[in-house]
Protein backbone atom coordinates (compact mmCIF):
# COMPACT_ATOMS: atom_id res chain seq x y z
CA UNK A 1 0.00 0.00 0.00
CA UNK A 2 1.83 3.25 -1.14
CA UNK A 3 2.20 6.04 1.29
CA UNK A 4 3.14 9.38 0.45
CA UNK A 5 3.78 10.06 4.32
CA UNK A 6 6.41 7.61 4.84
CA UNK A 7 7.68 8.06 1.01
CA UNK A 8 8.40 11.36 2.62
CA UNK A 9 9.69 10.80 5.64
CA UNK A 10 12.02 8.17 4.37
CA UNK A 11 13.14 9.89 1.72
CA UNK A 12 13.66 13.05 4.44
CA UNK A 13 15.57 10.44 7.05
CA UNK A 14 18.41 9.42 4.42
CA UNK A 15 18.99 12.86 3.40
CA UNK A 16 19.64 14.24 7.08
CA UNK A 17 21.76 10.55 7.61
CA UNK A 18 23.74 11.63 4.27
CA UNK A 19 24.35 15.53 6.25
CA UNK A 20 23.78 17.06 3.08
CA UNK A 21 22.39 16.60 -0.23
CA UNK A 22 21.96 13.19 -1.49
CA UNK A 23 21.97 12.02 -5.34
CA UNK A 24 18.97 10.99 -6.12
CA UNK A 25 19.83 7.74 -8.11
CA UNK A 26 21.68 6.91 -4.85
CA UNK A 27 18.22 7.63 -2.82
CA UNK A 28 16.19 5.44 -4.98
CA UNK A 29 18.46 2.53 -4.64
CA UNK A 30 19.23 2.98 -0.90
CA UNK A 31 15.43 2.80 -0.70
CA UNK A 32 14.83 0.34 -3.22
CA UNK A 33 17.06 -2.13 -1.35
CA UNK A 34 15.39 -0.85 2.16
CA UNK A 35 12.39 -1.76 0.82
CA UNK A 36 13.70 -5.24 -0.19
CA UNK A 37 14.97 -5.58 3.29
CA UNK A 38 11.55 -5.32 4.95
CA UNK A 39 9.98 -7.16 2.63
CA UNK A 40 12.31 -10.35 3.74
CA UNK A 41 11.83 -9.51 7.15
CA UNK A 42 7.96 -8.26 7.75
CA UNK A 43 6.54 -9.56 4.41
CA UNK A 44 5.85 -5.65 3.80
CA UNK A 45 7.63 -2.58 1.98
CA UNK A 46 8.31 0.43 3.41
CA UNK A 47 6.75 3.01 1.04
CA UNK A 48 4.25 0.54 -0.88
CA UNK A 49 5.99 1.63 -4.27
CA UNK A 50 6.09 -0.16 -7.56
CA UNK A 51 9.39 -0.86 -9.19
CA UNK A 52 10.48 -0.67 -12.46
CA UNK A 53 13.47 -1.76 -14.01
CA UNK A 54 15.73 0.97 -15.30
CA UNK A 55 18.81 1.16 -17.20
CA UNK A 56 20.55 2.08 -13.69
CA UNK A 57 18.57 -0.82 -12.40
CA UNK A 58 15.51 -0.93 -10.10
CA UNK A 59 13.68 2.43 -9.45
CA UNK A 60 10.36 3.26 -7.38
CA UNK A 61 8.16 4.21 -9.79
CA UNK A 62 6.29 6.81 -8.64
CA UNK A 63 9.52 8.05 -6.64
CA UNK A 64 11.24 8.68 -9.73
CA UNK A 65 8.49 10.36 -10.94
CA UNK A 66 8.17 12.91 -7.98
CA UNK A 67 11.46 13.44 -8.09
CA UNK A 68 11.22 14.43 -11.86
CA UNK A 69 8.69 16.88 -11.24
CA UNK A 70 6.08 14.04 -13.18
CA UNK A 71 3.62 12.97 -11.06
CA UNK A 72 0.06 12.62 -12.20
CA UNK A 73 -1.18 13.36 -9.07
CA UNK A 74 -1.51 17.17 -8.35
CA UNK A 75 -1.23 17.43 -4.95
CA UNK A 76 0.93 14.44 -4.27
CA UNK A 77 3.39 16.30 -6.22
CA UNK A 78 2.59 19.90 -4.67
CA UNK A 79 3.28 18.11 -1.04
CA UNK A 80 6.59 16.42 -2.59
CA UNK A 81 7.62 19.98 -4.10
CA UNK A 82 7.01 21.78 -0.68
CA UNK A 83 8.92 19.37 0.76
CA UNK A 84 12.17 18.78 -1.52
CA UNK A 85 14.40 20.35 -3.65
CA UNK A 86 16.24 18.88 -6.55
CA UNK A 87 19.16 20.47 -7.82
CA UNK A 88 20.45 18.44 -10.75
CA UNK A 89 21.17 15.23 -9.72
CA UNK A 90 21.09 16.35 -5.46
CA UNK A 91 17.70 16.11 -3.74
CA UNK A 92 17.63 18.22 -0.94
CA UNK A 93 15.05 19.11 2.00
CA UNK A 94 13.12 22.04 1.37
CA UNK A 95 12.11 22.53 4.91
CA UNK A 96 12.75 21.11 8.59
CA UNK A 97 9.10 20.72 9.37
CA UNK A 98 8.99 16.74 8.20
CA UNK A 99 7.67 14.75 10.77
CA UNK A 100 8.84 11.26 11.16
CA UNK A 101 5.41 9.60 13.30
CA UNK A 102 4.98 6.92 10.04
CA UNK A 103 7.95 5.47 10.13
CA UNK A 104 8.63 2.93 12.88
CA UNK A 105 11.15 1.93 14.82
CA UNK A 106 11.68 -1.70 12.68
CA UNK A 107 11.66 0.79 9.77
CA UNK A 108 14.13 3.63 11.05
CA UNK A 109 16.56 0.36 11.53
CA UNK A 110 16.03 -0.61 8.14
CA UNK A 111 17.25 2.52 6.88
CA UNK A 112 19.95 2.56 8.82
CA UNK A 113 21.59 -0.62 7.99
CA UNK A 114 20.89 0.09 4.25
CA UNK A 115 22.48 3.55 4.61
CA UNK A 116 25.45 2.04 6.61
CA UNK A 117 26.08 -0.62 4.31
CA UNK A 118 26.53 1.97 1.31
CA UNK A 119 27.00 5.11 3.03
CA UNK A 120 30.82 5.02 0.84
CA UNK A 121 29.39 4.03 -2.38
CA UNK A 122 28.23 6.57 -4.99
CA UNK A 123 25.27 6.61 -7.59
CA UNK A 124 27.70 4.50 -10.20
CA UNK A 125 28.57 2.16 -6.97
CA UNK A 126 24.89 1.68 -6.40
CA UNK A 127 23.66 0.84 -9.79
CA UNK A 128 26.56 -1.48 -10.85
CA UNK A 129 25.50 -3.51 -6.90
CA UNK A 130 21.89 -3.26 -8.17
CA UNK A 131 22.69 -5.00 -11.82
CA UNK A 132 24.92 -7.75 -9.79
CA UNK A 133 22.82 -8.47 -6.77
CA UNK A 134 18.79 -7.63 -7.54
CA UNK A 135 17.97 -11.03 -10.15
CA UNK A 136 14.74 -9.35 -10.64
CA UNK A 137 16.29 -6.64 -12.75
CA UNK A 138 15.98 -7.08 -16.75
CA UNK A 139 17.56 -4.98 -18.70
CA UNK A 140 14.99 -2.90 -19.88
CA UNK A 141 17.13 -1.67 -22.90
CA UNK A 142 16.52 1.98 -23.01
CA UNK A 143 13.09 2.19 -21.37
CA UNK A 144 11.04 1.08 -18.59
CA UNK A 145 9.67 -2.35 -17.90
CA UNK A 146 7.73 -3.17 -14.40
CA UNK A 147 8.85 -5.63 -11.51
CA UNK A 148 6.90 -7.53 -10.11
CA UNK A 149 6.24 -7.88 -6.38
CA UNK A 150 5.96 -11.89 -6.82
CA UNK A 151 9.65 -11.64 -8.89
CA UNK A 152 11.05 -10.03 -5.72
CA UNK A 153 9.65 -12.33 -3.32
CA UNK A 154 11.31 -15.08 -5.76
CA UNK A 155 14.81 -13.13 -5.57
CA UNK A 156 14.70 -13.16 -1.57
CA UNK A 157 13.76 -17.25 -2.10
CA UNK A 158 9.98 -17.35 -0.10
CA UNK A 159 8.89 -20.03 -0.34
CA UNK A 160 5.29 -20.67 -3.29
CA UNK A 161 3.15 -20.64 0.07
CA UNK A 162 4.90 -17.65 1.39
CA UNK A 163 4.65 -15.59 -2.02
CA UNK A 164 0.75 -16.33 -2.77
CA UNK A 165 -0.06 -15.29 1.38
CA UNK A 166 1.94 -12.05 0.23
CA UNK A 167 0.21 -11.14 -2.79
CA UNK A 168 -3.14 -11.74 -1.22
CA UNK A 169 -1.91 -9.54 1.65
CA UNK A 170 -1.14 -6.61 -0.61
CA UNK A 171 -4.05 -7.06 -3.14
CA UNK A 172 -6.18 -6.60 -0.06
CA UNK A 173 -4.58 -3.69 1.52
CA UNK A 174 -4.66 -2.22 -2.23
CA UNK A 175 -8.63 -2.88 -1.99
CA UNK A 176 -9.20 -1.27 1.49
CA UNK A 177 -7.58 1.78 0.27
CA UNK A 178 -9.72 2.54 -2.81
CA UNK A 179 -12.50 1.56 -0.63
CA UNK A 180 -11.23 4.47 1.76
CA UNK A 181 -10.15 6.42 -1.11
CA UNK A 182 -13.70 6.33 -2.53
CA UNK A 183 -15.26 7.37 0.95
CA UNK A 184 -13.04 10.24 1.73
CA UNK A 185 -14.41 11.76 -1.87
CA UNK A 186 -17.95 11.60 -0.60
Amino acid sequence: MFSIEKLIQSCNYLIKKNGSPLNYTKLIKLLYLADKASLKESSQTITGDKYVSMDSGPVLSKLYDLIKGRCRQNEIQSLWDSRFIRNGYELDIATDRIPQGELSEFEIEILDKIYDQFRTYDFNGMIKYAHNNCPEWKDPNHSSIPIPLKDVLKSLEKTPEEIEWILEEAETFDEEDQVFLALAEQ
